[in-house]
């Protein structure tokens, strides 16, 4: 299966709530979990129903998720216990409230956070078409990004696992060369954006740190760009996928983004 034809401003609506959704599991989690490093509780997990925290250890194996085909918050752990709240038609502070009750009365986790801190505005509404719509490309970039993630070598510098963060709502990994440039590791960021501000539809894109001074020399992937507003780096739209009719060539036109950027700008990093 193929990417969907996305309407955009019902798409943009769509991502907006779901988002914020995210940053409430992000949440949770930050208060849940002692961090190893800095921002390091911060992150989800992306798979093909939805996204979640990891199995929290220290909480019987703790999971909080988020289910778009059934538009709602799901709570289990390895004792087979299971909650769930519905979204729609609640503030993210009443769906903060009914989480945190769920916690509380179902598994006896009282997480150090105030329902306050949630929007008290506007109710979340979401089509359950356009969360479909949501959930195939999630889905889909999810199972690419992954696949991807499989073909660098342990020998071939140091990659971090893929994590969803949900404060910017991308799924991404860095890739470290070793060296260090001006005191700064050299290193990319290779993700997947749900969209943003700057681009509202899904997005692939490698960020490259420290800058190059010289990005006109890098190879460009069949219909990526560079970007250098904000960040430097090669960006692949949504757009410029999907006017590739086929699943088959779709698969291939990302595949190919972040095999051919991740070799052409290693070949940038040895140049400098």
């Amino acid at each position: 299966m193929g990417l969907p034809r996305l309407q955009e401003q019902q798409y943009i609506k769509t991502r907006r709530r779901i988002h914020s959704i995210a940053k409430l599991v992000g949440r949770l989690r930050e208060v849940l979990v002692e961090p190893i490093a800095k921002n390091d509780n911060l992150w989800l997990t992306a798979g093909e129903k939805g996204f979640s925290t990891p199995a929290i250890s220290k909480y019987n194996g703790l999971e909080i998720g988020f289910n778009p085909e059934l538009l709602c918050i799901e709570i289990t752990d390895e004792s087979s216990r299971y909650g769930s709240v519905t979204v729609t038609g609640k503030t993210m502070q009443e769906l903060g409230r009914e989480v945190l009750e769920v916690l509380k009365n179902d598994f006896s986790i009282t997480p150090a956070v105030d329902a306050a801190e949630f929007d008290a505005g506007r109710k979340i509404e979401i089509d359950a078409a356009a969360a479909q719509d949501f959930l195939q490309q999630f889905a889909w970039f999810t199972n690419a990004i992954n696949a991807f993630h499989k073909t660098i070598g342990f020998s071939d510098g140091v990659k971090t696992q893929v994590c969803l963060w949900p404060h910017h709502f991308d799924n991404a990994f860095k890739w470290f060369s070793g060296r260090k440039i001006d005191e700064t590791d050299e290193f990319m960021g290779i993700g997947v954006s749900n969209g943003d501000d700057m681009y509202e539809l899904p997005y692939v894109y490698m960020t490259i740190y420290p800058e190059l001074r010289k990005m006109n020399t890098l190879d460009i992937p069949d219909g990526a760009h560079l970007h250098d507003s904000g960040w430097q780096g090669l960006l692949l739209t949504y757009e410029a996928i999907t006017e590739k009719t086929s699943p088959e060539e779709q698969a291939e036109m990302v595949s190919n983004f972040f095999a051919k950027g991740f070799a052409g700008i290693k070949r940038g990093f040895s140049k400098r």
